[in-house]
């Protein structure tokens, strides 16, 4: 699937996100990827990509999501819990 130009962004921030957790010695790394059936995905998301992983005994899970053009980021840990991120909240955040 070729990911559209309004994805590129929203999917950057999810390969950084992604490197962030190798690079802490993550275990476990899952991608979710909304699987493909033929031209279409199986949601009717615009992007939709989970990604979770464990440093040690926490958890780590971040939802990459545009619906109707609207670009969300959620992200959760042990304790903490944020939603409707853009990606700049998400990158000061995190990095």
């Amino acid at each position: 699937m070729v990911i559209k130009a309004i994805a590129r962004p929203i999917n950057k921030v999810k390969n950084e996100f992604v490197k962030w957790l190798k690079d802490n010695n993550a275990e476990d790394v899952d991608v979710y990827e909304a699987k493909v059936e033929g031209e279409k995905e199986d949601l009717s998301w615009d992007y939709y990509r989970v990604v979770s992983g464990f440093i040690g005994d926490s958890l780590y899970t971040v939802y990459f999501q545009i619906w109707e053009g609207k670009l969300s980021i959620d992200y959760s840990d042990e304790e903490n819990t944020y939603n409707k991120m853009s990606i700049d909240e998400f990158r000061q955040m995190m990095f």
